[in-house]
Formats: C-alpha cells, sequence, structure tokens
C-alpha cells in the first residue's frame, strides 16, 4: 500500500511540474498526458492568399479550386487545426487529429474571409488567418467613404466576424512590415536599433488587435517570410510561442521542444492545379512517434 500511495504522489508532482512550467493556458491534467516528453507528429502546413475569379499571380487561387482542397482533405482523412492546437501539443501533450494540417491564409483579405467563412462551416473546416494591422486600420475607415480598391483588407468588423465564427484563428502578420524586406534587420541598422523596431511594431499590432477586436494571438506569419538570425529570438522576447516561414517542406512537431514552433515551414498554394496534384506531392504517410519507455 505504501509503494502504491508513494507511485500515486510522485505521479501527482510530475503532472504539477507540467503545469507549473507550461506558458500556454492551464489545461486539465487528464490531456498533459496525452503525450509523453519527445512524442512526435508531422503536420503539413498550407499557404494560401487570396482566391479569386481569375488568378493572375502564383499567390491566387479560385475559390472552386479552395473548395475542391476542403474535399479532397476531408475524403483523406484530414482534420484542420488551428495553430494555438500545435502550440497546445508541443507545451502541453495535448492530442491532435489522427491527421492534422494547418490552413494558412495571409494579409487578411476581405473578399476572401466571405467566400471562404461558408466553406468553413460545410466542410467542417477552420483556417488560420493572418492580418496586417495597419491595413486593418486602414480599410475600416476607408469602408466608412465605401472608396474602396480591388483588393479591400478585412475591416475590424470582418475580423469579429471571423474569429466569433469559430472557425478562423486570427494571427499577426505585423502592423505595418510587410514592406520590401519584412521583419528583417536593415543592412545598416544595429542589433539594438532592430530590436527596438520590430517590438514595436508587434506591440502595436497587439494593442490595436486587443482594442478593436478583444484579441490576442501568439503566432506570427513573417511577412514575405522574411527573416533575419535574430527574428525568433525577438519575437520570442515578445511573448509569441509560433512564428511561419514560407519554406516548403513539412513539419515535425516533439512534445516538449518549445523551438520546434519557430519558423514552421508551409507549402505555396498554386493555382490552376488540382487538389490530388497539389497534396498528391506533400502529403507525407502518417507518423507519429511515441518516446521510448
Amino acid at each position: 500500500m505504501f509503494k502504491s500511495t508513494a507511485k500515486k504522489i510522485m505521479i501527482m508532482a510530475f503532472c504539477l511540474c507540467v503545469l507549473l512550467s507550461t506558458k500556454t493556458s492551464a489545461t486539465p491534467l487528464e490531456t498533459i498526458m496525452g503525450h509523453a516528453l519527445g512524442d512526435q507528429i508531422i503536420v503539413p502546413i498550407i499557404m494560401y492568399h487570396a482566391l479569386e475569379d481569375t488568378p493572375d499571380n502564383k499567390w491566387e487561387i479560385t475559390a472552386a479550386e479552395f473548395e475542391s482542397d476542403l474535399q479532397y482533405l476531408r475524403a483523406a482523412g484530414y482534420t484542420a487545426v488551428f495553430m494555438q492546437d500545435l502550440i497546445d501539443f508541443v507545451y502541453n501533450g495535448k492530442p491532435l487529429p489522427q491527421k492534422p494540417i494547418v490552413l494558412s491564409f495571409d494579409d487578411g483579405r476581405s473578399p476572401t474571409i466571405n467566400i471562404v467563412l461558408p466553406m468553413l462551416e460545410i466542410y467542417d473546416s477552420r483556417i488560420s488567418m493572418a492580418i496586417i494591422g495597419k491595413e486593418t486600420d486602414h480599410y475600416t475607415e476607408l469602408s466608412k467613404t465605401k472608396n474602396i480598391a480591388r483588393h479591400p483588407h478585412m475591416t475590424w468588423d470582418d475580423v469579429n466576424i471571423a474569429a466569433e465564427s469559430g472557425r478562423v484563428e486570427i494571427s499577426c502578420h505585423t502592423y505595418d512590415l510587410h514592406g520590401k524586406i519584412g521583419a528583417k534587420k536593415r543592412k545598416t541598422e544595429s542589433e539594438a536599433a532592430y530590436r527596438k523596431r520590430f517590438i514595436g511594431d508587434l506591440q502595436k499590432f497587439a494593442n490595436t488587435l486587443h482594442e478593436n477586436a478583444n484579441l490576442s494571438t501568439n503566432t506570427l506569419v513573417y511577412p514575405l517570410g522574411a527573416i533575419s538570425r535574430m527574428s525568433d529570438d525577438v519575437i520570442k522576447e515578445a511573448g509569441y510561442l509560433a512564428s511561419l516561414s514560407c519554406n516548403e517542406k513539412n513539419n515535425m512537431l516533439v512534445v516538449g521542444d518549445y523551438d520546434c514552433l519557430y519558423s514552421l515551414n508551409r507549402f505555396l498554394r498554386p493555382p490552376r492545379k488540382s487538389s490530388e496534384n497539389f497534396f498528391s506531392q506533400i502529403l507525407e504517410p502518417e507518423i507519429t512517434t511515441d518516446a521510448p519507455s
């Protein structure tokens, strides 16, 4: 009886240590033990931008192509998850679906979200939408005059509607660093100046997101995929738990390896390619590895 009691105490102590060390919100004990430290899973992330009737560049696809993707993934047994789900897996060992995949959209285009939302309901899917804070502010003001260009970005009303649907996760595409070099360090910029400028932009995004949508995010999507040697260290300091790049390969997530969540890879979904042709080249057989006992 004494050995049994001692063993239970040790298990409870371990669970308590895990709870105290995690950076994410508290998680029930039964999900903490869903996976052990070192468990691994491959997660593909797909990069989308805008849905257009007649795509004229590699960043745009048609609504029919996106709907075909949703149909293909459902038939293949894949489940779209949020970035928060990946974070919970790595930090807490919270189980993921058998075949998880992240569908990420960059830039926060208004026509795109209006097209996507009904599809997400039909196919029981979800996306992660990275918005540019300055563009969202700009188009919120512009929408009041109805003077909107061909590719308007989401307004704050759009962001709130999307988030309240429960099928769209809002992430950061910076407040105003979507220029030629993205969030990279300038050649003539000192590391201290870069850090100050980058963190200042992230803080402005966080404040604007909270003020207009009462939301927060812990995932940064690097504009243009541009990144410097110290970029991930800066966003860690700013409190971000994950970041997305534009490198095209799959991701191996490991429970307890927090660094594996940074500069995650994404496959760009090009136009004029069937869903089967596109996904058959990037989706790998399911690989889930348990930690050695």
